[in-house]
């Protein structure tokens, strides 16, 4: 299987890329890696290490989208981007499973789109970033910022993906579904929130109810639904305050002489926390709903990152994501037109 990486997307790039991509093929054997970019540079960063030059493939791509542009006018315009390339070699290549870049979260969404295209049924794609918990397992949320208007019905397929996504990576067969809200009571909330709390309650899933934001971290929930102003909300705020703690705690250990002798009989456990708390480790947010996995990279990614990203696109491929939805999808339709039917009947 193949794994197209736009090696120019990100800030790091292309080490980042290239290294993270490289570790990642070390260790699987079953894979094969395409970079999209500026050839004369991808090689030059290629001859500072030893691999299996049989299974890595570079495309020359001399542009590169910038956060800035438009991203449809950027899609459309900049054929010989690097990001532009790589869709195009994962829309037209039966062997390329997947496309990973840490470029414009915009760009690659209206490229997943325009170029891939969404499983049949799919009314919006969702972001789906995965976020720390107190129990050490990972919470997915979907919408992360895809879709800041919703409408009940997108929340439902939010969360049909969102579980055909984490009985992937978490090998949970029933995930517990919290639907985002200002209280955990059944009626609390907006008008979208309460339309779309009535609709996941008949669906088959481990719905849990509505959830408040302080208890996305607790461990107690597998997916947390919402639509995408609130959802990005949440995850924003999560990134702050995790840098403002680990700020403080910085601070007041360095305040005085006694807190930095003690902070030496602490520094395993500090350094457990920040590995718990980096971004690093979980790897890209995948746009679940797309005909291929397509997965966007946080615009730092390092090296760490980056192969992190590409193990998750491992477990999202050998656990047949994509095509666990487009089943999904089939089952909702068929159940849509049977309620329609029923009504009609009635």
């Amino acid at each position: 299987m193949k794994i197209v990486i736009d090696a120019f997307g990100g800030d790091n790039s292309p080490n980042a890329q290239i290294t993270g991509g490289l570790n990642f093929l070390a260790q699987n054997n079953d894979f094969s890696l395409i970079f999209t970019g500026d050839e004369a540079l991808i090689k030059k960063e290629l001859d500072k290490y030893k691999y299996d030059a049989s299974r890595v493939e570079i495309v020359h791509a001399p542009e590169v989208i910038s956060n800035e542009e438009s991203p449809t006018a950027a899609i459309k315009t900049k054929k010989e981007s690097s990001m532009v390339k790589a869709f195009d070699i994962v829309k037209n290549d039966p062997d390329a499973v997947a496309m990973l870049s840490s470029g414009s979260t915009g760009a690659i969404l209206t490229g997943a789109v325009l170029k891939i295209g969404r499983i049949e049924g799919v009314l919006r794609p969702t972001l789906a970033p995965i976020l720390p918990t107190k129990l050490k397992k990972g919470v997915c949320l979907v919408d992360g910022g895809a879709n800041v208007d919703c409408r009940p019905e997108y929340l439902v397929q939010f969360a049909l993906m969102g579980v055909c996504y984490m009985r992937a990576m978490s090998e949970i067969e029933n995930p517990r579904v919290g639907l985002v809200s200002v209280g955990t009571e059944d009626k609390k909330g907006n008008e979208l929130s309460k339309a779309a709390f009535a609709a996941l309650k008949e669906l088959p899933i481990n719905f849990a109810g509505n959830m408040e934001a302080r208890d996305a971290l607790t461990g107690e929930y597998d997916l947390l639904v919402a639509d995408g102003f609130a959802g990005n909300v949440l995850l924003k705020t999560v990134e702050g305050t995790a840098m403002m703690v680990m700020s403080r705690l910085k601070a007041a250990i360095m305040g005085s002489t006694s807190a930095k002798f003690g902070s030496l009989f602490m520094k395993k456990a500090f350094k457990q926390l920040k590995r718990d708390m980096d971004y690093n480790a979980y790897g890209g947010a995948p746009f679940l709903g797309i005909e291929k996995i397509v997965v966007k990279a946080h615009g730092a990614s390092n090296t760490a990152a980056i192969e992190a990203a590409l193990v998750q696109i491992k477990k999202m491929a050998k656990g047949d994501v994509v095509g666990n939805i487009k089943a999904e999808m089939q089952k909702l339709q068929e159940l849509q037109a049977a309620n329609a039917a029923t009504a009609d009947n009635a």
